[in-house]
């Protein structure tokens, strides 16, 4: 049986990426394909939200999404920061939906990686304090 911390991270490592990839979903299908939203946006003064649409297009253009998952990811293991590698996840899998698959992924992986091993040192800290006792 998995200790109940390795649990209750992977829970949170799972959900983190299922609402990031279900905000990915929505921003794709509901804002970057639709085709009926691309001319609307060509008109003389176009809505808000097509500045949030352009940004998000030219961001997997660019790749945007890959290299600051990567960075993230890297900051993370660096500063030993869990909420810098979920960063990493998150905008990883948005990349991975967005078209910008290869160097999301490895954003992803990486930003994985790091959580396993701030795991692992949480778990070692937590032990050794119990055997000072």
């Amino acid at each position: 049986m998995l200790p109940r911390a390795l649990l209750r991270s992977l829970l949170v490592l799972v959900v983190t990426v299922a609402v990031a990839y279900g905000f990915a979903l929505g921003l794709r299908f509901g804002l970057v394909e639709r085709d009926d939203l691309g001319a609307y946006c060509e008109v003389a003064t176009p809505a808000w939200w097509c500045a949030v649409r352009i940004l998000v297009i030219r961001g997997f253009l660019h790749g945007v999404y890959g290299y600051v998952s990567i960075v993230l990811a890297g900051l993370a293991s660096w500063r030993r920061s869990a909420g810098l590698a979920y960063g990493g996840l998150v905008v990883g899998t948005l990349g991975m939906v967005l078209y910008d698959f290869t160097w999301s992924g490895v954003g992803v992986v990486a930003s994985a990686l790091v959580l396993a091993r701030l795991q692992g040192e949480w778990q070692e800290h937590g032990e050794a304090e119990q055997h000072a006792r």
